[in-house]
């Protein structure tokens, strides 16, 4: 079951053409993280932080605008040894219309080591609960 946040759009997320700048979708995106982060790492500790972005992108399929009301899905796409692959789906809260589908690969790392770590069985059950039927 894949999580979900709603959001407003503010008045400063919007540019001069009266739309959502594209920008900001992706932080749209990385505040419906949250909820994954905390389920991955309860503690949230930024000095024992686990996750970094390894890649980020967005297809834009219809405009939002200002004080609209948005709805993103959180589930996860792919599993790999190290690293896993968040979908999320932005769309109209009130009509459902998709007006964005973006993915991020995150990588279980240590900032201390400065590698990647493979993910733990605590992580995989984690988003194994989110994950998309294959």
């Amino acid at each position: 079951m894949p999580l979900s946040t709603t959001l407003q759009v503010r008045f400063n997320e919007c540019d001069g053409l009266g739309h959502v700048n594209n920008a900001v979708y992706y932080t749209y995106m990385e505040t419906a993280r949250i909820e994954l982060f905390q389920m991955l790492d309860p503690e949230m500790d930024l000095k024992d932080w686990k996750l970094i972005v390894a890649s980020t992108s967005c297809e834009y399929k219809a405009q939002a605008s200002f004080a609209q009301w948005l709805k993103v899905t959180t589930e996860v796409e792919r599993i790999g040894k190290s690293s896993f692959t968040v979908l999320h789906r932005i769309s109209n809260l009130q009509t459902d219309e998709e007006i964005a589908v973006g993915r991020a690969v995150m990588v279980h790392y240590s900032y201390h080591e400065q590698k990647s770590l493979p993910l733990t069985p605590e992580m995989r059950r984690a988003l194994q609960s989110i994950a998309l039927p294959q």
